[in-house]
C-alpha cells in the first residue's frame, strides 16, 4: 500500500503507532547488530520529532541538517531531536523540547499523534520517533548552533517505496545496508532514512 492523503496517513498513525503516553510496544530496529554487549549496556535514550506540516500544496515533513561541528552524525540530515535529559518526563517531552530549541516549535503547537518504533543507532542511541502535526503556517526559526539548515520534504515522497533506495557500505568492519531518499539536493539517508522506512512499514505494511 502507499500514501494517499494526509487524513488517511494520520488515521493509520493514530491506530498503529504507540500512544503518546504509555509503554512502547512496537519492535525496535536499527543497528543493534553492530554493537558489542558492552555497548548495548550503555545505550542512551533519545527522541526525534517527525513534524508533519499540512501545507496547502501538500503535507510535508520537517527536516534539518546537523552542523559539521556536532560530535555525532555531523553534517547529516536529521529530524529535530536529541538525548532524553533528566528534566524530560518521557521521550515525547524530549522530542518537543529539542524541537523547540532547534527550530522554534512551541510544544503547545504540536498535535502529538503517537510514537513510532525505536531505532537503535551504531552510536549507542535508542531513538524514539514522535509523530506530531504542526500548524499549517509554521515558520521555522532555527538556532544556528543546533542546525545548519532546515527544509521540508513532501510526505507523499517519503511514504513511497519507489524513493527508498538501498545502498551499502563498510561500517565497523561489517557490511551495512542502509536506505537513501535523495530529494531536492538533500541526502536523506542512514538513521533518518531508516526511521522513515520503519514508519512506512508500520503504517502501510502493518509491520510491528
Amino acid at each position: 500500500m502507499a500514501y494517499t492523503n494526509l487524513d488517511d496517513f494520520l488515521t493509520r498513525a493514530a491506530a498503529r503507532l504507540d500512544p503518546p503516553v504509555g509503554a512502547m510496544n512496537l519492535q525496535e530496529s536499527g543497528d543493534m547488530d553492530f554493537l558489542t554487549p558492552d555497548e548495548v549496556a550503555i545505550i542512551r535514550p533519545a527522541a526525534v520529532l517527525i513534524g508533519v506540516i499540512p501545507r496547502r500544496e501538500g503535507a510535508t515533513a520537517l527536516l534539518t541538517v546537523r552542523p559539521t561541528t556536532m560530535s555525532t552524525h555531523a553534517g547529516q540530515v536529521a529530524f529535530p531531536g536529541g538525548k532524553v535529559d533528566p528534566i524530560d518526563v518521557d521521550e515525547v517531552a524530549a522530542a518537543l523540547r529539542e524541537a523547540e530549541e532547534e527550530v522554534g516549535i512551541a510544544p503547545s503547537d504540536v498535535d502529538v499523534i503517537g510514537k513510532g518504533a525505536p531505532y537503535v543507532t551504531g552510536t549507542r542511541f535508542r531513538i524514539t520517533p514522535v509523530l506530531g502535526v504542526l500548524p499549517a503556517d509554521f515558520v521555522a526559526v532555527p538556532d544556528p548552533t543546533e542546525v545548519a539548515d532546515v527544509f521540508e520534504t513532501p510526505l507523499d515522497f517519503l511514504m513511497n517505496t519507489a524513493n527508498h533506495q538501498m545502498n551499502q557500505a563498510i561500517y565497523k568492519g561489517q557490511n551495512r545496508k542502509f536506505y537513501e531518499m535523495p530529494h531536492n539536493g538533500y541526502r536523506i539517508w542512514g538513521v533518518t532514512a531508516g526511521i522513515i522506512r520503519r514508519l512506512y512499514q508500520t503504517l502501510y505494511d502493518g509491520g510491528d
